[in-house]
């Protein structure tokens, strides 16, 4: 075997060249982040990041825990794990999201194939669900690539990402300038992330000069919500949890007596929201200066009566709504019975069986599907609603989630005299929506919706971040005459 002598031009570009290499694959291989979380300076816990190859396939791992404090109760925690498979090219494979709680347990899966992106869930008994992809669709890495490439930093630059949560493509623009601050050293690139659907989001993220985040600053609730790498040592090291539920009660202006609550009350809301609350046959909706004024009773409203498709709409199984699991199936059946009644009976029924079923003792950690709270008893209002809304397709009855807000005379986590946020259901009895409500009890004065949905998570996150926005001004008995 001969060796060709390589000019000293050719040894230096072959050297670097392979230094480069080596570079490359020793910073993927050991790029690994840890990261403490903070909301409005308590911190919640911590993520772990981690970049690998494994069959020339990079594997990004992106592990968030987060603790939190309920009044009377132990420390919850909630662990969701993101995996994301791309190829060498940048071509998105897979992706996964599993969410590990007391109360929620759940994987959800896509892949993949050409320009279809496949979802798979585990507690979906109908199967998955195919999305065609827009472009351009771009995992960590491939991100990554296109930001060393120069993408964003002589216009903003516009991509897809996949939100497991909104179970859709989410269209994210990001604006790159040069991090010029000399008090941070380390971070190089400032990146301005914007979610352009479902209302703009804003981020603003600080990275090294290949392009890995070093520290997110955005908003959540109305508080600064802080992400920042440090030592594994620092990230997992002991904390004392704060109560963060008890940022989104909304004190009543004053108390309002049960005699109230059970006829018909007027409310005046400040503040903004991003849709308006819906108009039903049990609220009526009026716009004022900075706000809304709302009246509330059993027959307050007036809403269309429902359409064909959309009572067949609220007849479907989702992910949430797990109304197709042979389970809950079976078990409306057996609680309904042989014996022929009104559909309003039936409602009652099953939200009696719900609140019976589910633990008194309320549970805030995570949000669990239909199923999930079958079997563990677990949860809080939302749990309840999602359970008897199942139970309710299951048995034929079209039904949709109210979420908003509940007022409370009683002991509220340690409160009294607010309204809190809260879940419940509302059922076609066959001529009209009403609600019915396994978590407190009944339906009162004191319900008021804020968003109607299929249980949706991402509904109730966008409603909870916008909760501090709003401020009870007015709550009047309006009395008959």
């Amino acid at each position: 075997m001969t060796f060709k002598r390589l000019s000293p031009e050719q040894a230096f570009k072959f050297l670097s060249f392979a230094l480069l290499c080596a570079i490359s694959v020793r910073t993927l291989a050991a790029q690994e982040q840890w990261q403490i979380l903070s909301l409005a300076g308590n911190k919640m816990g911590y993520r772990h990041i981690e970049h690998k190859e494994i069959e020339k396939t990079i594997i990004s791992r992106e592990t968030l825990t987060i603790t939190v404090s309920q009044p009377g109760a132990s420390n919850t925690t909630t662990t969701t794990v993101l995996e994301s498979r791309e190829s060498y090219d940048g071509k998105p494979l897979s992706m996964s999201k599993t969410v590990s709680s007391a109360t929620a347990n759940h994987n959800m899966r896509v892949t993949v194939d050409g320009n279809v992106l496949h979802l798979t869930q585990d507690e979906l008994a109908s199967g998955g669900k195919d999305y065609p992809i827009p472009q351009p669709f771009l995992l960590s890495q491939a991100l990554r690539q296109a930001l060393q490439n120069g993408a964003g930093q002589k216009s903003p630059f516009n991509y897809f990402s996949w939100s497991f949560s909104n179970q859709q493509f989410e269209q994210i623009q990001l604006t790159v300038k040069p991090h010029l601050n000399p008090e941070n050293p380390d971070f190089t690139w400032h990146i301005q992330r914007k979610i352009m659907s479902g209302g703009a989001r804003e981020t603003d993220i600080y990275t090294d000069a290949a392009f890995y985040t070093l520290r997110e600053i955005s908003r959540s609730g109305g508080d600064e919500l802080l992400i920042e790498s440090c030592t594994q040592e620092c990230a997992t090291a002991y904390f004392e949890p704060v109560t963060h539920v008890y940022r989104q009660l909304i004190s009543s202006p004053y108390k309002i007596s049960d005699a109230a609550l059970r006829s018909k009350i007027r409310y005046q809301l400040l503040g903004h929201l991003s849709s308006t609350p819906p108009a039903t046959s049990e609220q009526s909706v009026r716009a004022i200066d900075g706000g809304v004024e709302i009246t509330v009773c059993s027959n307050c409203g007036s809403e269309s009566t429902a359409s064909p498709a959309d009572l067949t709409a609220r007849l479907q199984a989702n992910y949430w709504l797990t109304s197709d699991a042979e389970l809950i199936h079976s078990k409306a059946l057996e609680i309904l019975g042989d014996k022929p009644i009104s559909t309003a009976a039936k409602m009652r029924r099953l939200s009696r069986f719900v609140s019976r079923h589910m633990n008194e003792e309320a549970s805030y950690s995570g949000y669990a599907t239909a199923l999930e709270a079958y079997h563990s008893k677990q949860g809080d209002c939302t749990e309840h609603a999602l359970l008897l809304a199942s139970l309710a397709r299951a048995a034929g009855i079209p039904s949709r989630v109210a979420f908003g807000l509940a007022y409370s005379n009683e002991r509220f986590l340690g409160r009294k005299y607010v309204f809190v946020p809260h879940a419940w259901v509302q059922a076609w009895t066959g001529d009209k929506w009403e609600s019915f409500d396994s978590g407190l009890g009944q339906f009162t004065a004191g319900h008021i919706a804020l968003g109607i949905s299929n249980g949706e998570q991402s509904e109730v996150l966008k409603l909870n971040a916008q909760l501090h926005q709003l401020k009870i001004t007015s709550a009047v008995q309006i009395k008959s005459r």
